[in-house]
């Protein structure tokens, strides 16, 4: 009897320890961003899926999520719902522990410590952008000589119009191999705004590119879901 009653007091003892008591293994966003008012309602939802994950109430500019992911996801950060949600960020999304601060709810001021793709997409968006810019600024002349049927001037920008696209692909599949062995790799070309102009071919380029694990995540059955369906599609014009 004695033995049994100091097993039951020894397993007490253990599982009042620090760091001996069993942890639930899942995510947590923990966000602290000035200026939400109290009792706005945040969600978390999958970029893929268009899927709401989870949900959390603003209290003194403060709010938690936590659960549990079967595997990696690419998620949008939301406040409010509807016509008047908010966009706050973008998280990749698996069973960790994930800081999201700002000093206003405004996208681009929006960090995120312990989610690779939000620094690793801003740096991409901005490099696209730098190209994306100059080809808007051109498109905006190609389309004025076109209207004045000035043919030959505007074929040569069509040109320059179809290079800068070529470039801006070029660029996405540099950051897929660059990171190929991890979720940002894998979830960059399904994220990115080139869809329209990006073929079959690209995006099994793309998907060859990835390590193994990714391939077979749920972010590489996506792009082999978009390569099928450019399968009898032609890329829109550049």
């Amino acid at each position: 009897m004695k033995t049994v009653q100091l097993l039951v007091f020894s397993i007490l003892i253990l599982r009042t320890l620090p760091g001996l008591a069993q942890e639930t293994i899942g995510y947590r966003v923990i966000g602290h961003i000035r200026g939400l008012p109290d009792q706005t309602k945040m969600y978390l939802i999958d970029g893929g899926k268009r899927k709401i994950i989870d949900s959390a109430v603003v209290h003194q500019e403060r709010f938690i999520f936590q659960g549990n992911m079967a595997e990696t996801a690419h998620t949008y950060l939301y406040a409010g719902k509807g016509s008047v949600s908010l966009k706050l960020a973008d998280i990749l999304l698996d069973n960790r522990t994930i800081q999201v601060e700002a000093a206003k709810p405004v996208y681009d001021s929006v960090t995120v410590n312990g989610s690779d793709i939000d620094r690793l997409w801003k740096e991409w968006w901005r490099d696209d952008q730098q190209i994306g810019y100059q080809r808007y600024r051109i498109k905006q002349v190609y389309e004025s000589l076109a209207a004045k049927k000035d043919t030959a001037n505007a074929e040569k920008l069509k040109k320059v119009i179809d290079e800068m696209t070529e470039n801006r692909i070029d660029l996405l599949k540099t950051y897929v191999k660059r990171y190929h062995t991890t979720a940002v790799g894998a979830a960059l070309p399904t994220l990115c705004t080139l869809g329209d102009y990006l073929t079959k071919a690209d995006y099994l380029e793309m998907y060859q590119t990835l390590s193994p694990t990714w391939q077979n995540s749920g972010f590489g059955r996506e792009i082999l879901e978009q390569a099928g369906k450019k399968a009898n599609q032609p890329p829109a014009s550049k």
